[in-house]
């Protein structure tokens, strides 16, 4: 037993060393951080992993895991980001390292999956086959980088499902055969609970499993509804093992749920659910090595890639002559299954959970890979030399036809695989066929050789275009930057939001950075976010004030003005210096989190595209004014210069216009059709710092006198800039009139956030009679408000803000947050665990009772 056990540990130990020493000689060739000085501060990795996990390592090691985060935007529940991104066991790797040195610790991270993900394909392939021969690792290595992860590394939480799938089947395998569920119930939890969106892809996969199972293990010559029936009982203990570990899940997945409510994924289009193509015949250049790169990360065909000794002993498997028909007739329709889950726009909807992915498609393409690596076993366990000759040399010719095929295809879409590249591929067809068909004792050798290079090669060439960036770099910018920003981080618990003008480690970057989440990383309060768990009212609230926002999953800070400054509760403006002290500044119409409003703010709708509009209404709601606060600057000339050449912005105009009083000048593109990056004013360039041509947001042309003339130059689709465009300055004596009358009714709160409970506490002197506390925060079901003392009910305000009702005299107002969902989902998930364990106790009564 003893020596079973070690030959049964043998393969998973193989398949992880070969993994780590194949990731580590990729590592080491492209000089990636800790083997050089290279780093993945590129795509998510650099925008949204980087940040997520400073923060996250601030919180286990402060104690301080909150569930409401206030450096997500204006402030947002973090559960959902929490499940989307940070529930792996193998992020805690990263306590192991300083703030500054996270990009090393997100490689290691990186690394540890891959090892973890063949050491996992390879535990799974010898239970399933019934094997303790080690050439299974040779397998699990071509699953740890298949295509799907070389093309996807840099989406750390996705590489989990690939953990744990393996593990959740073999569960699944061991309840079919003896109705033990308890590994099929945990690994499941596990897969739904460190990666909910995948892990819902891995439930379906499960059935599509489940029916090939139940195919390849009914009795020879029984009818398959037969044995269905037959077996009805053991598949309904499936069922319910599946269901309580689903409802187990709820702790995490309700209030997760009702976050992801609230962002711009519950919007969808009727296209989504057409009977469309999603590929053509580009997808068969992805059999092979190199056929995706960093380039095409957005948009690109299913990555199929699973080495070519894979796909070899695939077609090995449907011609062998040892293999039973119906088993190869399993094993195609659930090939067949599956590229048409990829293939058709219904189904593939379906599987990213009823939405169309914003870019990096096909997130389910390694169950393709994983099923293809699991038939490719069964055929090397079969041995393929007792294929027919004509077949040896008939499997290799028709993947070189199809690989033909593809490369055309490719050229067609200009997304062309090189010719050196697409020569390595054939050799790669011609070199795996011999040693396979052609080869005895050193067979396994050779393909393991040729295997571990294949995966290697693969991941280089997804990697030729990557733009890494600099380790050293980030290192030393990180370090200077979090030493300034501690000024503004909020030493004393006041809760305030600071508008960071500037980055130091941008220059660690190779890609253009937006610094959208810069106060995770540093730990402090901005408007800035991306994610994909953004609030959409947020948002758009944002936005219709004139902040720039790209698209749903982004908002920033540029746009604002001293108005929307004011009402968002910003206290400080900073600008980081490389080689010196930051210089901050207090901001003159900083009013704390909120003051006291009178009942028609909260009657206020907010148009989604006249930011200007937007704020004038609410200056006149905060104090009435016979004279507008935004004035329109008089258009004296605007020379327009058609360039019927240029595809988008065909007009150049060059306006002078005269300033009708003092203050900053504001130009509001209605329409969004602007390139903002041509625009001069008074001959100097004044583009904003993030790249919002064609969309719309305030730009803030300077400070200027009244009866000043200035002179504007940019382009844009307009041939008549008016009634789209606007041109209009704030009077800053008026808008200052505003700011004295509600000072006296200033609210600026502590916050505390201990464990799992965030509070806001502060107190304000109502001296104007109005009934409402207006409060930069935004409307969550889950604040509960007492003023007082009493418990009241909050309002929204101006979109998507909150107003506290308030009396006269001083007002102490406390704010908690209690995640909506999280009680009911716990009780559900306590229900779930307890249902499983009382199904368990049942089924082993029955059990001891039948035996006597």
């Amino acid at each position: 037993m003893e020596v079973k056990g070690q030959q049964r540990w043998l393969g998973p130990l193989i398949a992880g060393g070969l993994a780590l020493l194949v990731i580590s000689a990729v590592l080491w060739q492209k000089q990636l951080t800790p083997f050089g000085d290279r780093n993945f501060l590129i795509s998510d990795m650099g925008t949204q992993y980087l940040s997520f996990f400073t923060a996250y390592r601030h919180a286990i090691l402060a104690h301080n895991f909150q569930l409401f985060s206030f450096s997500q935007s204006l402030g947002s529940t973090a559960i959902p980001t929490i499940a989307y991104y940070l529930m792996s066991p193998f992020n805690l790797i990263i306590l192991l390292f300083q703030p500054a040195q996270l990009p090393t610790g997100i490689t290691v991270v990186l690394m540890a999956k891959i090892v973890a993900i063949a050491v996992t394909m390879t535990i799974f392939l010898q239970a399933h086959f019934h094997t303790t021969r080690w050439e299974a690792s040779i397998f699990g290595l071509a699953f740890s980088l298949c295509g799907f992860v070389a093309m996807n590394y840099f989406d750390l939480m996705w590489l989990d499902a690939l953990i744990w799938l393996p593990l959740i089947l073999k569960g699944l395998d061991h309840l079919l055969a003896t109705g033990h569920g308890g590994a099929f119930f945990g690994w499941l939890w596990v897969s739904i609970v460190t990666d909910f969106y995948l892990g819902y892809m891995t439930c379906l996969f499960i059935i599509y499993y489940l029916v090939y199972q139940l195919m390849m293990t009914k009795a020879p010559d029984q009818n398959f509804w037969t044995s269905l029936y037959e077996r009805r009982h053991r598949l309904g203990q499936i069922i319910l093992t599946a269901g309580l570990s689903g409802l187990s899940t709820l702790f995490l997945l309700l209030p997760t749920a009702l976050g992801m409510l609230e962002t711009a994924k519950t919007t969808n289009s009727q296209q989504n659910f057409l009977l469309a193509a999603q590929y053509r015949l580009n997808v068969l250049s992805q059999l092979a090595v190199g056929a995706s790169n960093y380039s095409d990360r957005l948009s690109h065909a299913p990555t199929l890639f699973s080495t070519t000794v894979v796909v070899l002993l695939v077609g090995t498997y449907f011609v062998h002559p040892l293999i039973k028909r119906s088993q190869k007739w399993a094993a195609a329709g659930l090939l067949v299954a599956l590229l048409l889950s990829m293939g058709v726009r219904l189904l593939d909807t379906v599987w990213h959970m009823f939405q169309q992915p914003a870019g990096f498609p096909f997130r389910d393409a390694f169950f393709f890979s994983f099923v293809m690596i699991m038939i490719a076993f069964a055929g090397w366990q079969a041995d393929p030399h007792q294929v027919a000759k004509r077949w040896q040399v008939g499997l290799p010719i028709g993947l070189i036809g199809l690989l033909i095929i593809g490369w055309m295809a490719n050229r067609v879409l200009k997304t062309a695989v090189t010719p050196h590249v697409f020569l390595s591929s054939l050799a790669y067809v011609v070199i795996s066929a011999l040693v396979l068909f052609l080869t005895w004792r050193l067979r396994p050798i050779l393909i393991t050789g040729l295997v571990a290079s294949e995966v290697a090669a693969n991941l280089l060439l997804s990697m030729r275009t990557t733009p890494f960036g600099s380790q050293r770099t980030y290192q030393s910018a990180y370090q200077t930057e979090a030493k300034q920003m501690q000024s503004v981080n909020d030493p004393d618990g006041q809760l305030y939001r600071v508008d960071n003008a500037n980055t130091l480690i941008n220059r660690a970057y190779q890609e253009k950075y937006n610094n959208y989440n810069d106060p995770l990383l540093f730990n402090f309060h901005d408007i800035n976010d991306y994610s994909s768990t953004l609030n959409e009212q947020t948002r758009v609230t944002l936005k219709s004030l004139g902040l720039y926002s790209k698209n749903a999953r982004r908002i920033s800070s540029q746009g604002l003005t001293p108005v929307s400054a004011m009402l968002l509760g910003i206290k400080y403006d900073i600008v980081l210096n490389a080689n010196g002290q930051a210089k901050t500044r207090r901001n003159p119409t900083y009013l704390g989190m909120g003051f006291a409003v009178n009942a028609q703010l909260n009657q206020v709708k907010l148009s989604a595209t006249h930011a200007l509009t937007n704020q004038e209404t609410i200056l006149q709601r905060l104090r009435l004014s016979t004279t507008a606060y935004y004035q329109d600057a008089t258009v004296q000339h605007d020379q327009v210069t058609p360039a019927p050449q240029a595809k988008v912005y065909r007009y150049y105009h060059t306006v002078q216009l005269k300033v009708n009083t003092t203050g900053p000048l504001y130009y509001d593109d209605t329409s969004g059709v602007t390139k903002y990056s041509t625009f001069t004013v008074n001959g100097k360039r004044i583009a904003p710092s993030v790249e919002a041509n064609h969309h719309r947001l305030l730009l803030n042309l300077g400070t200027f006198s009244k009866g000043s003339t200035v002179t504007l130059s940019f382009k844009t689709k307009h041939r008549q800039l008016q009634p789209k465009v606007r041109l209009a300055s704030l009077n800053s004596a008026q808008f200052q009139q505003v700011y004295q009358a509600l000072k006296s009714t200033q609210w600026v709160p502590q916050y505390s956030a201990r464990g799992l409970t965030t509070k806001i506490t502060g107190s304000m002197t109502n001296t104007t009679g109005a009934h409402w506390l207006y409060v930069a925060l935004p409307y969550d079901r889950g604040w509960q408000a007492q003023v007082n003392g009493k418990s009241v009910t909050l309002q929204k305000t101006l979109g998507g803000l909150t107003a506290i009702p308030i009396t006269s005299g001083k007002n102490t107002v406390v704010l908690q947050y209690h995640a909506p969902g999280l009680l009911l989902g716990s009780g559900l998930s306590l229900i779930g665990l307890l249902g499983f364990a009382g199904d368990n106790w049942r089924r082993r009564q029955l059990k001891s009772k039948s035996k006597k």
